[in-house]
């Protein structure tokens, strides 16, 4: 697929509903992705814990998505959800051992968690991620979708119910303010954009 053609499928998702989302959210977010996949056809199907593409004796050098979305009974996109930044790397390997595998995968999606620190900026190194997709060769290279959310530290002005109710741990107290992309294919073309941000949010990504 084409990097356009990947962006305008990852807006057909309601990525505003992420901001009612607290806490570490991936498994939410593993949710809101096999939800919106499902609601777009009928045709369309979700296997959970996906199949590893190295079939090995038990789990030995086994690797698993975390997602396969399929279309009409066949894989169309492996998906990693990582709030990790150390396991990006090994996140996109994962993506690009379905290639090889399943000769029907369009693309590879790792959708990606931040907190915002300092003056509105990511802890994940944005463009290094980048540069680990644009500069992949073999045969396994795929078009990558990248998604990047961005979290912001509550600021309770209240004293209700709700705030106390977020504040009984450290995850809850952090809501999800903006969601962006980057897509690069095979084409070397690449699309980018915001697929949600809160009006206030200054863009500020390194």
């Amino acid at each position: 697929m084409k990097s356009v053609e990947i962006g305008e499928l990852l807006k057909k998702f309601e990525w505003s509903h992420m901001n009612r989302i607290y806490g570490c959210a991936h498994s939410s977010i593993i949710g809101f992705i096999t939800y919106e996949w499902l609601k777009l056809s009928s045709t369309n199907s979700v296997i959970d814990g996906a199949p590893s593409p190295n079939i090995g004796s038990g789990r030995t050098g086994q690797t698993n998505a975390d997602l396969l979305l399929c279309r009409d009974k066949k894989p169309y996109i492996p998906v990693e959800v990582e709030t990790n930044v150390i396991k990006y790397s090994e996140k996109l390997e994962s993506l690009y051992a379905y290639k090889n595998a399943f000769p029907s995968v369009e693309f590879g999606l790792l959708y990606m968690t931040n907190l915002i620190s300092g003056g509105s900026k990511y802890q994940h190194n944005w463009e290094h991620i980048k540069q680990e997709v644009i500069n992949r060769t073999g045969t396994d290279r795929i078009p990558i979708a990248l998604v990047s959310s961005v979290k912001s530290k509550l600021s309770f002005t209240l004293r209700d119910n709700w705030s106390e109710l977020l504040k009984r741990n450290d995850y809850s107290s952090w809501e999800i303010v903006g969601i962006e992309y980057w897509i690069f294919d095979l084409k070397e073309k690449v699309s980018q954009g915001n697929l949600w941000r809160r009006k206030y949010l200054k863009k500020h990504l390194d």
